[in-house]
């Protein structure tokens, strides 16, 4: 128990000091900043985020992520933001950065910055919530945003720096360069309209001429069907020209933003009744004004007079769909309420004669991170399937369906209302019109399955309407590919169709009026892209102040969302002799070895060794995944990669000074253990490495210094001095410059083989031959060094050299 305690109270310690450690850095990160809040006349500060550390976009795990609450009836949300570049070093200067700001309401902006494709199913992003784009610089200057009457709820905002191809980029070495810190600074202010009146929707308003312009807002009911808004105008003699009648849901509307506008003469008739269709459950701004400009560009509010809502939504059914949670993040499906544990796949039997539509829920924060994925299809016959489909009667029509029918089905997809689908294949709400989600023709098999993929679905309440229509038209017919596909066109009429087109009317058919079908539907959520990336990365989880967001880390070259785009990807060719050129240019170390061998450096040769082989396996461990090789993990061979080679550098200095055995060892043995605990702290950093060399340098020239003093000569051979030595640090020399300066992303393979064998070479030329006796050829064995028959190539070759 007391171990328990011990082991709590120990712990508790060192997050405490990291949290403190955290906090101060926090401190004094404020202090240095320029930025200072200015509140706006009439405006309510709702947010503020200081000091918040930006990146350059290199996937979703780079990005900073900031939420904005905004209530409702606000007419203006002001953001702020302001960036400035820290100097963390007394090292060169920072240069201002190009920040990207993505502003999104409902959820997180998916946008690619690094100029991928997205892939071929995911949905059109004019079909989804408009992305607001800001790009500053992080000089330090304050840059306002504002958005006219938002929406209420939670907006997103995405910040990055601008992203650039990284195989065009310098690799830095750190402690060499400027350590820069890009911070931002952002808040929002919002204005509220104070002077709205609450109505209800289903019972009108009424308005005197004198007190517009005017705004309203009322609740609708959870129900889908239409809504008849009387306004009435009294003082309507008093009017001076026409006025205006805008409606837009949630928000107050504006020119971009709103489900009706219109216009009338109060004079002529001063009661207007409108039909319109609402958000279940939601408020409802209405604004009424005087007209400025030309009335005509308006519509006129009699046409909304309208009977024709109650035609097209006769016998509409509307259903809620079933959670099925699987208790993952962002992983859940949706269907119709069943007991079936396994499956929550939907068949919905649909009519010609009937409108159903199906609703879900997306969670704020909860479900927001995923990919929503949508899937329908027609349910056809078995026949359909084993290939009947292509059979030909009288001549040359085909049997699409047992019953020979052709079916075309039109979803709509929206997000807090339902819209009408239509049977051109788009969908309709109030004066908008936009294309359907899904059309799913029973002429072919290609076009009774479709599919959409939504990155992080916006919160709220999704509604899925289907509509089902028949061929209703006696046609001739146009068909083409031989006539194995049949193409049901209503508005054929309408067109002209060249001679020489491959289309065929010369046969035909008798349409139908009615007419049913089954459409299979799956509505599912999962991270990342179906809860993977095309076997080319891994699924990961970004956190970002309680904010949680899946993304694709893709390896060995691939890009886009789901990691399957190639078209960055080097050839495998290519891989394979940068992969050779990282791996064999190790093998120059050999040379190494066999110098400190027969200089009788044993433990240096050792050291040797080991680099050799930890930088080999490293690298070829680093590769794409199409040529790499690993004989354990990764970082692993990567700390013996960093340490082996530091260590080198440290033994060879202790061999060039002048110290006795039982110093050497016991500075040896240090070394070790402060390179271990280096590199384990920071093994990219340039302190890292420039500490033991220097601490080595430092011990080389003393050692040198009180031998000289002592001797009052110089204890190595002249040829040392004035040519091995020399030609030695002009080695590493050459080699640290291209290690620290020259290398970038696109020519690393060369560069840092070029390192790798000029290091090796270097310890050839800097190891002094001092262990073995006088006038012998510093790289051939000494004589009866070696007793097997082949070293006797080596002794034939020996050549004295003359004393100095």
């Amino acid at each position: 128990m007391r171990v328990y305690f011990f082991l709590c109270a120990c712990t508790a310690v060192i997050f405490g000091d990291k949290e403190a450690e955290e906090e101060g850095m926090r401190k004094r990160i404020i202090e240095q900043l320029r930025t200072r809040t200015v509140l706006l006349d009439d405006y309510t500060l709702v947010k503020r985020l200081i000091a918040t550390d930006v990146y350059m976009y290199r996937s979703y795990r780079t990005v900073s992520v900031v939420f904005y609450p905004v209530s409702r009836d606000v007419t203006d949300a002001h953001f702020t933001f302001q960036s400035e570049e820290l100097h963390m070093n007394n090292i060169g200067s920072c240069n201002p950065q190009e920040i990207v700001i993505n502003i999104k309401h409902g959820s997180y902006p998916a946008v690619n910055p690094d100029q991928y494709d997205f892939p071929k199913d995911f949905i059109d992003p004019s079909m989804r919530e408009s992305i607001h784009t800001l790009e500053i610089l992080s000089d330090g200057l304050n840059r306002s945003y504002t958005i006219q009457n938002p929406k209420p709820g939670n907006w997103y905002a995405l910040v990055y720096i601008k992203w650039e191809d990284p195989r065009t980029q310098k690799v830095e070495q750190q402690g060499l360069v400027a350590d820069c810190q890009t911070i931002l600074y952002t808040d929002l202010q919002i204005k509220q309209e104070e002077k709205i009146e609450l109505i209800d929707c289903y019972t009108g308003l009424i308005i005197n001429i004198a007190k517009i312009p005017a705004y309203f807002k009322c609740m609708t009911v959870d129900n889908v069907d239409p809504i008849v808004l009387n306004v009435t105008v009294t003082n309507a003699l008093a009017a001076d020209g026409e006025i205006s009648f805008q409606l837009q849901a949630q928000s107050l509307p504006t020119e971009d933003n709103r489900i009706i506008y219109c216009a009338f003469d109060p004079k002529e008739n001063h009661l207007q009744s409108i039909t319109f269709i609402p958000h279940p459950t939601s408020w409802h701004y209405i604004q009424i004004s005087h007209v400025k400009g030309n009335f005509s560009k308006i519509a006129d509010c009699e046409s909304y007079l309208r009977t024709d809502y109650e035609e097209e939504v006769n016998n509409h059914t509307l259903l809620d769909l079933m959670r099925d949670d699987k208790g993952r993040f962002f992983t859940f499906d949706y269907g119709l309420p069943t007991t079936d544990l396994t499956d929550a796949t939907s068949v919905i039997n649909i009519t010609s004669s009937e409108l159903k539509t199906l609703r879900f829920k997306v969670n704020q924060f909860l479900d927001i991170g995923g990919s929503l994925a949508i899937e329908a299809s027609l349910l056809m016959s078995l026949k359909y399937y084993m290939g009947y489909k292509r059979e030909l009667k009288k001549g040359s029509l085909l049997a699409f369906s047992e019953d020979n029918q052709f079916i075309r089905a039109v979803i709509c997809m929206d997000n807090g209302y339902s819209s009408l689908p239509l049977e051109t294949g788009h969908c309709k709400y109030n004066d908008h019109v936009k294309p359907a989600l899904f059309i799913l023709n029973s002429t072919d098999s290609e076009s009774i399955y479709d599919k959409v993929i939504i990155p992080y679905p916006e919160s709220g309440t999704w509604y899925l309407t289907l509509r089902l229509f028949c061929d209703q038209v006696v046609c001739p017919c146009q068909t083409s590919d031989n006539g194995t596909k049949y193409y049901v066109d209503p508005f054929i009429g309408e067109k002209t169709i060249e001679a020489d087109s491959e289309f065929s009317f010369n046969n035909t058919r008798q349409g139908t009026s009615d007419c049913n079908a089954s459409v299979v539907l799956s509505i599912s959520s999962s991270s990342c892209v179906g809860g993977r990336c095309s076997n080319h990365g891994s699924c990961l989880l970004n956190t970002f102040a309680g904010l949680v967001m899946s993304f694709c880390s893709c390896s060995a070259g691939y890009g886009s969302w789901d990691c399957s785009d190639e078209s960055r990807m080097d050839s495998k060719v290519y891989m394979l002799v940068s992969i050779l050129l990282l791996t064999l240019s190790n093998f120059l170390f050999i040379l190494s070895i066999y110098v400190a061998i027969i200089r009788l450096y044993y433990t240096e040769a050792m050291m040797y060794a080991f680099t050799m082989v930890f930088s080999t396996f490293y690298h070829a461990c680093d590769a794409p995944s199409q040529v790499a090789y690993c004989i354990v993990r990764g970082n692993i061979l990567q700390f013996g990669d960093f340490y082996c080679g530091l260590m080198s550098f440290w033994v060879t200095l202790l061999a060039m000074s002048i110290v006795g055995d039982k110093f050497r060892s016991s500075f040896q043995l240090t070394g070790a253990i402060v390179i271990a605990l280096l590199t384990t702290w920071n093994m990219h950093s340039f302190v890292a490495f420039l500490l033991p060399v220097a601490v080595g340098v430092t011990v080389l020239l003393v050692s040198w210094y009180v031998d000289y003093r002592k001797l009052r000569a110089m204890r190595y051979p002249r040829s040392y001095y004035t040519l091995y030595m020399p030609l030695g640090i002009l080695l590493v020399s050459v080699g640290l410059i291209s290690y620290a300066f020259l290398q970038t992303e696109q020519n690393y393979k060369i560069v840092h083989s070029l390192w790798h064998m000029i290091i090796a070479l270097s310890v050839v030329f800097l190891l002094p031959d001092t262990k073995r006796g006088e006038n012998l050829n510093p790289f051939v064995p000494s004589p009866n060094y070696c007793r097997l028959s082949f070293c006797r190539v080596f002794h034939r070759s020996q050549t004295p050299i003359a004393a100095d």
